[in-house]
């Protein structure tokens, strides 16, 4: 089982460490960049992505960034958006996503895609990457890590 957690880290294009999911001690973009995601997102890209939760400035779709984050029913499957371009803050950029599998115990990334269209901040098209590049974290552990980053986000780093 993979490990979740919330720390500060200074990503590649930001001016200051911020709040990011690490999985495995791995800070989320740099995750992103082993699963070898370049034929999707380009070359680099990913390494500079920052949390969609934080960081998208629309606040419905900050909200619903935090909503598809947060563990649903079980034996579900929801398309999650994790991090975003820092440049534009908003869904319409460089979207990287998972898909969100939730059973009675554990949280699983299934796939690992790109946002190709966002419709009213909710992401209804994706390409996937090739590949098999998962994770799979105790339910109560991932719901403790959204609970984290949400606390670093609301009380260290705003």
């Amino acid at each position: 089982m993979n490990v979740i957690e919330a720390v500060m880290h200074m990503s590649l294009y930001a001016k200051a460490p911020h709040p990011v999911l690490v999985v495995d001690g791995v800070p989320l973009e740099l995750w992103l960049k082993e699963a070898d995601c370049s034929a999707v997102f380009g070359e680099d890209t990913v390494g500079g992505l920052v949390p969609a939760q934080g960081w998208l400035i629309d606040e419905c779709d900050l909200q619903n960034a935090w909503y598809l984050l947060n563990p649903k029913n079980e034996n579900s499957s929801t398309i999650v958006p994790i991090m975003i371009c820092p440049d534009d803050m908003d869904m319409n950029c460089t979207v990287a996503v998972v898909e969100q599998l939730v059973d009675e115990e554990t949280v699983s990334w299934a796939r690992i895609g790109r946002a190709i269209d966002v419709r009213n901040g909710i992401v209804v098209s994706v390409e996937w990457v090739a590949g098999n590049k998962r994770a799979v974290f105790d339910k109560t552990a991932f719901s403790a890590a959204v609970d984290e980053l949400r606390r670093l986000i609301e009380e260290v780093w705003s």
